[in-house]
């Protein structure tokens, strides 16, 4: 699986095993330094290998919970395809890994939920968007971020409008005829201005039923998920689509010009600055809310990790902002709402910023990760609540 979408985000927060690997590393996309991708990733399956032993497990416990992690050491194609980070998360059942369009600090956590802050980012203000790029001849989708743009196939979707040909060609049927005065004694009848109609009405008809296919394969694709997506073709096509479209997010602005011609970094680039003033003025309202809310103290607002991590756990955090790199470990149970605090990380304990942040994210919420002086009120950690 490559695509981390928020759907499949929220399967892993939610999961629960009694063993589950965390593994991020940092990767290189290209060079010579793509040689200590695996290298690398080898010893994050020794220093996992190290941590379950010290957990009590035997020597062929650990064998099977990690042999099909060990054996992606050896798929050569597989890391030399690499982006800026790699997640893998693992249980005795399964693996599953993520390309990231970020670095990632290397680390590998055991616990019995996966550990999930550092693919915070992804669901934030510099989060995941589409590019549509249409033109006749071809149509190309892109899922991409602030710092990355990968092509997605869409299944069944029609790879140019001259896949949608049909042999019942109306352009040799239909008999339109426009009158049209030549002189004050007669009446003629203008076959170019007929020509044209027909060819016009087939032309429209052939590209709504192209856009319309490409538009079902979208819809299938993005599976309730309203990411934005931002369009790219010559004018008078972007219309034609809208309209048919039944994709719930699509942006009023759109990359205008042929997109054949243009690389999906180039898309990437002009998609972004379209779509940041998007991303950011949403933060810049919810920080005005909590400011707004902090100075009313209308008890709509929060900065103390304990009681946010049991506002959380209830689903009443609308907007969560915590801080780039802060950790606070601990142990929250939701069923006393105990919660203690501890200075240091070791067996049994949680990050509870992470479990702040899920928490909120599983139950609808938003959440901000910002650098540590833009947290509103200056701690590490701020909600808006929902009543």
């Amino acid at each position: 699986m490559d695509i981390l979408t928020r759907k499949k985000f929220e399967e892993l927060i939610n999961s629960e095993e009694e063993w589950c690997i965390s593994i991020y590393m940092p990767t290189c996309r290209m060079g010579p330094d793509i040689k200590q991708n695996p290298i690398r990733y080898k010893q994050c399956i020794r220093e996992a290998e190290d941590k379950l032993f010290n957990m009590g497990l035997s020597k062929s416990e650990v064998g099977s919970i990690l042999l099909s992690a060990s054996d992606l050491i050896d798929e050569t194609t597989f890391w030399q395809n690499q982006t800026e980070g790699l997640a893998i998360f693992i249980t005795p059942e399964e693996m599953n890994y993520y390309h990231l369009p970020f670095e990632v600090k290397e680390q590998v956590v055991i616990s019995d939920k996966f550990y999930t802050k550092p693919l915070l980012p992804l669901f934030t203000a510099d989060g995941q968007f589409y590019i549509l790029a249409l033109s006749k001849n071809e149509v190309r989708l892109f899922k991409a971020s602030r710092q990355t743009v990968k092509e997605i196939v869409m299944e069944n979707a029609p790879r140019s409008m001259e896949d949608m040909k049909i042999d019942d060609d109306p352009r040799t049927k239909l008999q339109i005829r426009t009158a049209n005065p030549v002189s004050n004694s007669s009446l003629g009848y203008n076959t170019a201005s007929q020509g044209q109609a027909v060819e016009n009405d087939f032309e429209k008809n052939e590209l709504t039923r192209y856009f319309r296919a490409i538009d079902e394969s979208l819809n299938k694709l993005h599976k309730g998920e309203e990411i934005p997506l931002v369009l790219a073709g010559v004018e008078y096509l972007i219309p034609v689509y809208k309209e048919i479209s039944r994709y719930p997010n699509i942006l009023d602005e759109f990359i205008k010009g042929n997109p054949e011609i243009l690389y999906g970094n180039d898309l990437q680039k002009m998609a972004w600055e379209i779509i940041e003033p998007k991303f950011l003025k949403i933060q810049e309202l919810a920080e005005a809310k909590y400011n707004q809310f902090s100075g009313q103290r209308n008890g709509l607002s929060s900065n103390s990790l304990k009681k946010i991590l049991s506002q959380a756990y209830n689903g009443q955090i609308e907007t969560l902002f915590i801080a780039n790199g802060a950790h606070q470990w601990g142990q929250f149970n939701p069923d006393t709402n105990k919660i203690d605090f501890y200075e240091d990380e070791k067996v049994g304990n949680e990050d509870l910023m992470e479990r702040a942040a899920t928490l909120t994210i599983s139950r609808g919420g938003t959440v901000y990760v910002v650098d540590p002086d833009k947290v509103p009120d200056g701690g590490i950690v701020a909600a808006v609540l929902r009543y």
